[in-house]
Parts: structure tokens; sequence; C-alpha cells
């Protein structure tokens, strides 16, 4: 039986991402393509570049700079997560993000505006060296 419960064991902490892990660290650039539906403007798409400047343990700030035909738009955001990163969320002065780091550098966020022009957003982001 112990032959069958410790590898079992192994795996499990094997595979949990914070195993071996100190710390998470989201501090950097992250960009990606963004998919975007929203009441009166439609469908859109486009470069979605997340700037994390500062951290300080489970909390952190940042810029959310976004492509859009009109031009770009930056708006600064404010974010915190569990333990281990297994919940990340975020808000702007409009709405608020969900954050999933899928591992050290990949992230993907979807964020929402409730109201009379609501919008969901969801983007899959790669750090950048």
């Amino acid at each position: 039986m112990k032959v069958l419960v410790y590898p079992a064991i192994l795996a499990v902490l094997a595979s949990t991402p914070v195993f071996g892990a100190d710390t998470v660290s989201l501090v950097g650039t992250w960009t990606g393509q963004r998919d975007r539906i929203a009441k009166t403007e439609g469908r859109r798409g486009g470069l979605a570049t997340l700037t994390i400047t500062e951290q300080q343990g489970n909390t952190f700030t940042g810029r959310l700079k976004r492509s859009n035909p009109t031009g770009d738009e930056e708006e600064p955001l404010w974010g915190a997560f569990t333990p281990g990163a297994k919940l990340m969320m975020g808000s702007d002065d409009e709405g608020i993000y969900m954050f999933n780091l899928i591992d050290q550098n990949t992230l993907d966020y979807c964020y929402s505006e409730a109201g009379a022009s609501p919008r969901t957003v969801c983007a899959r982001l790669t750090r950048q060296p």
C-alpha cells in the first residue's frame, strides 16, 4: 500500500503550482491579443499590454494599455491575490478584473464593466523578457 500512496502524494505536490516556489511575482510587462464584446460598440480585438509596476506581498499596481481603432487607451489598475495566486482580482475606476496565472510567464485575464454600456473582454498575456 505504501508503494502506491507515496508516489501519489508526490505527484499531487509536484503538480501544485506553488510547490517549491517562495513567492509569486507579477512585476513586468505582459502582452497579448484581447477579444471584447460591448453592448454599444459590438465586437473588437487588439493588443493588450499589462504593466505591473509594483508588488508588495499579495497586492500589486499597474496599468493596462489597449489598442483601439480610435487610438490607444491606458488606465491604472489595482489588484490582489491569495497565497499561491489561486484567486486573483483587480479593479480600475470602472470595472473588475479576474486573473489566472497559468505559469510564471502566462497570465489570463477577463475584465467586465456594468451599466448603460456594459462590456467584457478576455485575453491571454505573455510576460515579455
